[in-house]
């Protein structure tokens, strides 16, 4: 077992930090369906979350932003009965307020990828972590809090600095992965 792979045995998981979590990921419609995933996360493990992953696209147009954008009140009281998703009306709400944000910030920044990588200066910062104890240790720093209460400003909820930070790690912004994981973008 990879001691930086969460110290799980659960094969999604695994899957997950194997091939997509602090990869760096530069795709803004690719962004926005992590962020707008991580925010359903919010009170619930991660896992709960990848296991619903398929049933979230479906749900929301493959996170087509410009379709999510144009969702409606009577869509989410659809998505209320909608298989294999977190029925937490407020969550279902707040992928479309994200997805506005997110064309918002596409007319003003020109990429929603390059406005979430200038938090970071359009690099990876990389922890060195060598143990998982010491990833777990970290707290959250100056620039989530900061990407936290700016995405707010558009319209992002369910996004605090823990969730921000988490969202950091899994797209690369935020190198966490060990020193020695075969899957740090730094040994590939």
């Amino acid at each position: 077992m990879n001691p930086c792979a969460f110290g799980t045995k659960d094969p999604i998981y695994i899957a997950y930090h194997d091939n997509v979590w602090g990869q760096p990921m530069y795709n803004s419609k690719d962004l926005f369906k992590l962020i707008a995933l991580e925010s359903q996360h919010a009170g619930l493990s991660w896992l709960t979350i990848l296991k619903k992953k398929e049933s979230y696209e479906d749900a929301f147009h493959q996170f087509e932003p410009t379709k999510v954008a144009e969702m409606t009140e009577a869509d989410i009281d659809e998505l209320m009965s909608f298989p294999n998703i977190v029925h937490n009306r407020k969550k279902l709400e707040a992928i479309v307020s994200q997805a506005k944000g997110f064309l918002k910030i596409e007319a003003e920044f020109g990429s929603f990828s390059d406005f979430l990588w200038s938090y970071v200066d359009h690099e990876p910062i990389n922890f060195k972590f060598k143990t998982r104890e010491e990833r777990e240790a970290i707290t959250v720093d100056e620039r989530a809090k900061r990407l936290s209460k700016d995405l707010k400003t558009y319209g992002f909820k369910f996004l605090g600095p823990v969730t921000v930070y988490s969202f950091m790690e899994a797209c690369g912004m935020y190198n966490g992965h060990l020193v020695d994981c075969p899957n740090n973008p730094e040994n590939k």
